[in-house]
């Protein structure tokens, strides 16, 4: 078997474990040493993966989001309009397909983590959609109050058990998006006017 198979066994098995454990415990009274011999996995082996525990959920959510950028590129790339439906029904679906992942992250307090990464994701998505190299302060914010508002929706859904239907969750987002997109293309063309 090749190293990379093996790690990313290693990586799987770390990952099983340590969201088993995080349902019978809190994250902050869970070891290293716990999570290895849970796992049965040497700690020096848990070291060649990870640096901390943190990086354990991180490197997942990285995982996870580049499945769903990849997924979402490859779309965008066939269509002309840029109604949402995709890539908000997708990125909500993500995030219900990864429950235990998100609250995990959630329940070892990198919920901020959690929101740059998204908002990184955004950043991105953002620049593509009005074909701009970089962000400006304004399209800073504009990013910023899409990913406060998507993560803290996602959050409180989790809350309530996912009791809201996603029909609801994915029409507010597709909504908030638009919103966004109209904004920044407004601003976009008042600074040529203003050049």
């Amino acid at each position: 078997m090749n190293q990379d198979k093996r790690s990313k066994r290693t990586r799987a098995w770390l990952l099983e474990t340590l969201l088993e454990l995080l349902e019978k415990k809190e994250y902050s009274e869970i070891s290293i040493t716990e999570l290895t011999e849970n796992a049965d996995i040497a700690r020096q082996t848990f070291y060649r993966n990870y640096d901390n525990m943190d990086d354990i959920l991180l490197s997942e959510m990285d995982d996870i989001l580049d499945e769903y950028v990849k997924k979402v590129q490859k779309n965008m790339e066939t269509k002309n309009d840029l109604t949402w439906d995709f890539e908000v029904k997708q990125l909500v679906y993500v995030w219900q397909r990864n429950e235990a992942l998100f609250k995990a992250l959630l329940k070892a307090g990198l919920g901020l983590q959690a929101l740059e990464k998204l908002s990184e994701f955004f950043s991105l998505f953002h620049m593509k959609v009005q074909h701009i190299q970089e962000l400006d302060e304004y399209h800073q914010s504009l990013v910023h109050y899409l990913a406060g508002g998507v993560y803290m929706v996602l959050k409180k859904w989790f809350e309530n058990e996912m009791n809201t239907p996603i029909e609801i969750i994915t029409d507010i987002f597709k909504k908030a998006a638009n919103n966004i997109n109209q904004i920044a293309s407004e601003y976009i063309q008042s600074t040529k006017k203003e050049s």
